[in-house]
């Protein structure tokens, strides 16, 4: 075990030196294999995977290797035949970056006039670096998500335990849905990679308050309203107004001046995106009717399955909430499987159904062992949930962003398949371990 330990440990610097090597021999496309390597050294210690304990090394590297190379098919397979997944979105992306690389290139400034254009931005580094390869970004994404399912590992660990971590992993790594989203020229990968980084940071933050976890989460947060503000914002707010009273390893002295600083820290951030402090501009901008010019706005198109929404009055859209929860949390229904999208999301809506059954177990068990952690991941997914279930009305749109709420919500399912006595699982562990080459 040790020998693995201390070879374990040496994987970073090997893959920083191949990465030198490769910018030493730079020519033709070498800059590419250069600039992934060192992409992917980055993002390996912003994920903590030099943290991962010893016992797991071995089966989380295969498992992430075997998660990476499910995506690296799929990007072949699209390339290899007709791609119905090829998005106007990620064609858009990807020709705005390229011009952007360009002008820069050319000394001169490209502005972005939408809320949402740190996307456009990260392509056009990626561009500007390695050349107009779109493919190279679909590449970049998908060691993103693979930094994601560490990021919701730790979290897990830190919760529930080694077993449910690695359950965690595996769910995030391995769902048909962001396989397929976090191999494509789009920002869900990275959106996810964010929003599991800064909760990571949050909990780290509740267990012992460290400044130097403020500041990651003020800058995790940055990139995160560029990229979709409406998330950033209100993950900054559920942050700084939940932390009273979910921060319960501390005493309420101590709580009341950190929840006063995580509110200047998000406050300021937030500021400066300019979105006011605390995003205050945006939110005193909506209101009901804004949400159903939103939702409204949205429905079109096959997969649409709600228009003409009136949120006139507070009852209104207390009414439509269930409608909107229902589908928000199971459609594409069965008997809705019609086009591409339905079609090829029933297997993983009849998967996702079997795992909605281990939730209220994981709450219930986590709540005695950990209130104020679980108490500040049920406050945000239920935040983050209400706002989809209010403002979408297009499964398509629904599909891509309801796995915000799902990467969080699987570290709740991940324990509840644990089960009081665990349920024969904890053995199945120990045999993948064994099975992987641990000793």
């Amino acid at each position: 075990m040790q020998v693995y330990a201390n070879r374990h440990g040496l994987e970073p610097a090997v893959l920083l030196a191949l990465a030198l090597m490769a910018g030493l021999l730079v020519y033709d496309k070498m800059i590419i294999v250069s600039f992934v390597v060192i992409f992917t050294v980055l993002l390996y210690f912003l994920s903590d995977g030099h943290r991962v304990p010893a016992e797991d090394r071995a089966i989380l590297f295969k498992l992430a290797l075997g998660a990476l190379l499910l995506r690296v098919l799929f990007i072949v397979a699209t390339l290899a035949f007709d791609n119905p997944f090829l998005t106007a979105d990620g064609i858009t992306y990807g020709r705005i970056g390229n011009d952007i690389a360009q002008t820069w290139h050319s000394g001169g400034s490209y502005i972005i006039n939408k809320n949402n254009f740190g996307y456009y931005y990260f392509n056009a580094f990626i561009y500007y670096i390695t050349g107009y390869y779109p493919d190279v970004v679909r590449l970049i994404n998908s060691i993103i998500a693979i930094g994601a399912a560490l990021n919701l590992y730790f979290v897990s660990l830190r919760l529930s335990g080694p077993t449910a971590a690695r359950y965690t992993f595996i769910l995030t790594a391995f769902f048909p849905s962001f396989i397929v989203w976090s191999a494509l020229n789009l920002k869900e990968g990275l959106c996810i990679f964010l929003l599991t980084f800064i909760v990571k940071k949050v909990l780290e933050v509740m267990q012992k308050f460290q400044f130097r976890n403020l500041m990651a989460i003020a800058l995790a947060l940055m990139p995160l309203v560029s990229l979709r503000f409406y998330l950033g914002i209100l993950l900054g707010i559920v942050i700084a107004l939940s932390f009273i009273v979910t921060a319960t390893n501390f005493k309420w002295n101590k709580r009341l001046i950190y929840t006063l600083l995580l509110v200047i820290v998000a406050g300021l951030t937030l500021n400066q995106m300019g979105y006011g402090f605390l995003g205050s501009d945006y939110v005193a901008s909506q209101n009901l009717e804004t949400i159903a010019e939103q939702h409204n706005a949205g429905a079109i198109g096959d997969s649409a399955y709600s228009d003409g929404v009136s949120f006139n009055s507070v009852p209104n859209a207390l009414k439509y909430i269930p409608v909107g929860l229902f589908y928000f949390a199971f459609g594409p229904l069965p008997w809705q499987s019609g086009g591409l999208l339905k079609i090829i999301s029933l297997p993983e809506m009849f998967m996702l159904y079997v795992l909605y059954l281990f939730v209220a177990p994981g709450i219930c068990s986590l709540w005695k062992k950990k209130r104020g952690e679980c108490l500040f991941l049920i406050i945000l997914i239920a935040s983050f949930t209400a706002i989809y279930a209010l403002g979408g009305s297009n499964m398509g749109g629904i599909y891509r962003v309801r796995f915000q709420v799902l990467s969080l919500l699987f570290v709740f399912i991940s324990h509840g398949m644990l089960g009081p006595k665990h349920n024969g699982l904890d053995r199945l562990s120990e045999r993948i371990k064994l099975g992987s080459g641990d000793t």
